[in-house]
């Protein structure tokens, strides 16, 4: 996921403050963990998803969250 707002979006806010997150895929909810990902450290991530952004949006300029399954779907 990427935050438009960066820091300033309250969603971003709330995983900072706590990375417990939940979320839906189809009719799966998931529980994860959610964490920034820094591009300075971790270039190939933010590259690749950087890349899929720009292909399905046409937009890649944020902050990237990457959400972690606890319980993965089966």
């Amino acid at each position: 996921m990427i935050s438009e707002r960066r820091e300033k979006a309250h969603w971003v806010q709330n995983i900072i403050h706590d990375p417990k997150v939940s979320f839906t895929v189809g009719d799966n909810k998931i529980n994860g963990n959610a964490r920034i990902v820094n591009k300075d450290m971790e270039h190939k991530l933010a590259s690749e998803v950087s890349k899929l952004m720009d292909e399905k949006y046409k937009w890649s300029q944020g902050m990237i969250i990457e959400l972690t399954a606890i319980n993965p779907a089966k």
